[in-house]
C-alpha cells in the first residue's frame, strides 16, 4: 500500500511540475507547449489523484491557480475580487450536465442564460475611479496580475474618461485584448521584412504587444479590446444581470462583444452551433462560447470554488484539423536527451495558420499510428495552439517511403541511445543539443530567471562560442553582447543588470536551475529548506535526503548522483569562482503562537484579508497553510463562496472559523 502510495504521489508531483511548466509558457511567454485538449488531460488526471488521495495534495497545486504567474518586468496589481477562471465544457451532454448542477444546486426549473462568443486574447482589469482610468492589468494568477496601464492606454478602443458616469465612484471592469486579423497579418509581414520571427497566431501576438516595456511599441500593433464582466463597483450604477450590464457599458463608452444572447438551454445550443459553423466570418479569432447564468442575484447563490465560478463556462470548439501529408520525420533532442520524433508536413492551412511540422510525441505513438512517409495523415490544432498528428487516413500507396524507424545513435552527437520505458534518451553529457537546451533552461524563469534572455539569445551566444559552460553566462560581458547582430546597447545593459541580479541566489535557486532530474521549483524549495546550505546538501547521503518530507528515493537517488558527480562538482565550484554566490537558504524562526504547528485550510472570498495575507500570516506565525482538507486539519477559515472546502472541514467535523474568528485568534493583529 505504501509503496503504491508513493508511485500516486510520483506521479502527482510530475503532473503538478509538468502543469506549471505548461502554465507559465501559455500565460507568461504566450508560447504554449501542449495543446488544450492534452493539457486538459493531465489537469483532469491531476483533479482524479487530488480527489482519491488527498494527502499527497501540494500548496502550490496548479489546479487551484488560475492562469499564470505574474512577471516582475511589470508592477504587482492585486485584483479585487480575484479574477476567476471558467470551467470547460466540450459536448451537449456536458452542457446538460452543467445546467443539471445549476439548477440541482438553486432547487429550480428553467435557468435563464446568457451567451457571448469567447474572445482568443488575453485577459485584462481596467480600474476607473471617478470616471477615469486609473489602472490596467493582465490576470496574472487571478489573484495578482501585471501592471500594464500605459500600454493600455495606447488602444484606441479603451476610455480614457467614462461617458454619462455620474455619481460613479469605483468600477473595474474584466475583458480581453485581442488582434483582428488584418493587424495580424500585417504585423507578421513587417517581422517578415525585417527579418524576425513571425507570430504563430493572434493570441500570441495581442499578448507579446500587450506586454512590451516600451508603450510605443504597443501603439504601433493596433490592438482592440472588449469587456464582459464587472468587479467592483462603487457608486450609482445598478446593473441586475448580464444582459443588462451589456447594455450599460456601451453607455459608458466601454466596448462590449458583439454578439449577445440571453435565453433558455435551447438558446445556448442554438448560439453555439451557430457560431461553430460562422466563426470564419469574424475577423478576429474565438475558441468557443461562453455560457453564464444570466441573473447576478442567482449568481450570488451559486457561488464559486477557488478557481471558476459555479455559475459560468466556457462551451470550446472542437480541435481545428486538416488532413495532409507526411514528408519526413526529424528526431529532435531536448534538454534530459529525450528524442522526440517531429512530423514534417506538406504545408496545410488549419484555421488560417500555415502549419508545416506537427508533434508525433514519442515512438510509442508513431508504433500506434502506423505512419510513414508518404502517407496522408490528420493533423489538429486542438485549442488552436501546437499541431500533432492524431491518425493515418491514407496509404501512400506505390510512392510510399520509409517506416519510421527509432534512430539507435543521437542524431546531434552520434552517441548510442538508450531506451526508458516509452522513451529514447541520449546519455552523452557532451551531446551539444543537451547542452544548448541546458543553457536555454538555465536563464528561463524555472532556472535563474534571468530577464531578457530568450532561447534565440542563448543559441546566438552559443553559435559564436560565447558560451560553453553554465558558468559562462557570470562571464559575459558588453563587448561580447554588442559583438552580436540586432544588440543594442540598452538591451545589452538591461541582460548584464539581469545577469548580475542573480550572482547572489539561495540555495534552492540553485537547485532548481541545475537540471537535475525529478527536481523542480518545489522540490528544490522543499530540499534547500532542509539543507540550508550548499556545504550541508553536499555531506548529506541518500538516506538523509529521503528523510524531508515529500522527498522519495528517486529524488534523492538524483539529487545525490548528481551533487557527487566530478563534473558537476567542477560545474558549481567554476561557477562560484565565476562571481556566482549561493547563500543559505532563509528560515522561518519558531514563534510562539495560538497558530504554531497548527495546520490552516483558507477558503471563499475574506473581506479583511486576502486568502493570500492569511495564509502569509499563518506561515509567519509559525503554522502551515495548506490547500486541501484532511483529516490532519486542524482549522479552516471560511469567508464567502467557500465551497467544495467548506463541505469537506464540515463532513470530517473540522473546526471552521470565520475571518472575525482568525483574526481573534491571532491577537487582531492582522499585519503580524
Amino acid at each position: 500500500m505504501a509503496q503504491n502510495l508513493e508511485k500516486i504521489k510520483k506521479r502527482y508531483d510530475e503532473l503538478c511540475d509538468l502543469i506549471i511548466k505548461y502554465n507559465y509558457h501559455y500565460y507568461n511567454l504566450n508560447a504554449p507547449l501542449v495543446d488544450d485538449s492534452e493539457y486538459d488531460a493531465l489537469m483532469q488526471e491531476l483533479a482524479v489523484i487530488e480527489k482519491e488521495y488527498p494527502s499527497v495534495k501540494r500548496d502550490d497545486s496548479p489546479a487551484a491557480r488560475v492562469g499564470g504567474f505574474a512577471s516582475e518586468t511589470f508592477s504587482p496589481v492585486r485584483h479585487d475580487p480575484p479574477m476567476l477562471s471558467l470551467g470547460n465544457i466540450t459536448s451537449e451532454q456536458e452542457l446538460a450536465d452543467f445546467d443539471s448542477r445549476c439548477r440541482k444546486n438553486l432547487g429550480a426549473g428553467d435557468i435563464i442564460y446568457s451567451m457571448e462568443l469567447k474572445y482568443d486574447g488575453l485577459a485584462v482589469e481596467v480600474v476607473y475611479e471617478n470616471a477615469r482610468l486609473k489602472q490596467g492589468s493582465t490576470r496574472g494568477d487571478g489573484e495578482v496580475g501585471e501592471d500594464v496601464t500605459a500600454n493600455l492606454r495606447t488602444i484606441g478602443a479603451l476610455p480614457a474618461i467614462l461617458s454619462s458616469a455620474a455619481g460613479l465612484d469605483y468600477l473595474s471592469v474584466r475583458g480581453e485584448v485581442f488582434m483582428r486579423h488584418d493587424e495580424f497579418e500585417r504585423l507578421n509581414r513587417l517581422r517578415e521584412e525585417r527579418g524576425e520571427p513571425v507570430f504563430a497566431n493572434p493570441r500570441n501576438a495581442s499578448a507579446g504587444s500587450l506586454r512590451q516595456l516600451d508603450p510605443a511599441i504597443t501603439r504601433e500593433r493596433n490592438l482592440d479590446v472588449v469587456f464582459y464582466a464587472a468587479g467592483r463597483v462603487s457608486g450609482a450604477l445598478s446593473i441586475p444581470d448580464q444582459g443588462a450590464l451589456f447594455e450599460t457599458l456601451p453607455l459608458l463608452g466601454i466596448p462590449v462583444g458583439s454578439h449577445f444572447r440571453v435565453g433558455t438551454l435551447d438558446a445556448v445550443r442554438e448560439f453555439y452551433g451557430r457560431w461553430l459553423e460562422e466563426r470564419h466570418t469574424l475577423d478576429f479569432d474565438i475558441d468557443g462560447v461562453v455560457v453564464k447564468v444570466n441573473d447576478f442575484r442567482v449568481r450570488e447563490r451559486l457561488g464559486a470554488t477557488s478557481k471558476a465560478p459555479r455559475w459560468a463556462a466556457a462551451w470550446k470548439f472542437p480541435a481545428r484539423e486538416a488532413i495532409t501529408e507526411l514528408e519526413s520525420v526529424d528526431f529532435q533532442v531536448g534538454r534530459s536527451g529525450i528524442i522526440t520524433p517531429v512530423a514534417n508536413l506538406r504545408p496545410i492551412n488549419i484555421g488560417g495558420v500555415i502549419v508545416k511540422r506537427a508533434t508525433l510525441h514519442n515512438f510509442k505513438e508513431v508504433e500506434r499510428l502506423g505512419v510513414r512517409s508518404g502517407d496522408k495523415i490528420r493533423v489538429i490544432r486542438a485549442g488552436d495552439v501546437i499541431p500533432k498528428v492524431v491518425e493515418k487516413v491514407g496509404e501512400a500507396g506505390r510512392q510510399a517511403g520509409a517506416g519510421i524507424v527509432p534512430p539507435l545513435r543521437c542524431p546531434s552527437c552520434g552517441s548510442a541511445l538508450q531506451q526508458e520505458e516509452i522513451y529514447l534518451r541520449c546519455v552523452n553529457p557532451k551531446c551539444e543539443s543537451k547542452r544548448l537546451e541546458m543553457f536555454k533552461f538555465f536563464v528561463s524563469k524555472y532556472g535563474m530567471d534571468m530577464e531578457f534572455f530568450g532561447p534565440e539569445l542563448v543559441a546566438r551566444l552559443y553559435k559564436k562560442g560565447k558560451i560553453s559552460s553554465l558558468a559562462d553566462f557570470y562571464r559575459i560581458d558588453r563587448e561580447a553582447l554588442l559583438g552580436l547582430e540586432r544588440m543594442g546597447e540598452k538591451l545589452a545593459d538591461k541582460i548584464l543588470e539581469s545577469i548580475n541580479a542573480r550572482r547572489h541566489v539561495p540555495l534552492s535557486r540553485l537547485l532548481q536551475s541545475l537540471g537535475i532530474r525529478n527536481v523542480g521549483e518545489h522540490i528544490a524549495r522543499v530540499i534547500a529548506a532542509q539543507a540550508r546550505s550548499l556545504k550541508r546538501l553536499y555531506a548529506m547521503s541518500v538516506e538523509d535526503l529521503m528523510k524531508i518530507r515529500e522527498v522519495g528515493p528517486g529524488v534523492a537517488e538524483s539529487v545525490y548522483n548528481f551533487l557527487h558527480d566530478d563534473k558537476n562538482m567542477r560545474l558549481v565550484k567554476e561557477m562560484q569562482d565565476s562571481g556566482l554566490a549561493v547563500e543559505d537558504e532563509p528560515v522561518a524562526q519558531p514563534v510562539e503562537s495560538a497558530v504554531a504547528g497548527k495546520t490552516f485550510v483558507v477558503t471563499g472570498a475574506l473581506s479583511r484579508l486576502t486568502r493570500k495575507e492569511a495564509e502569509d500570516i499563518i506561515t509567519r506565525l509559525g503554522g502551515r497553510a495548506a490547500g486541501s482538507v484532511s483529516g490532519k486539519t486542524d482549522y479552516v477559515v471560511a469567508g464567502s463562496s467557500a465551497g467544495s472546502k467548506l463541505d469537506k472541514a464540515l463532513e470530517l467535523g473540522v473546526p471552521v472559523l470565520s475571518e472575525e474568528d482568525f483574526i481573534a485568534m491571532i491577537g487582531g493583529d492582522i499585519d503580524a
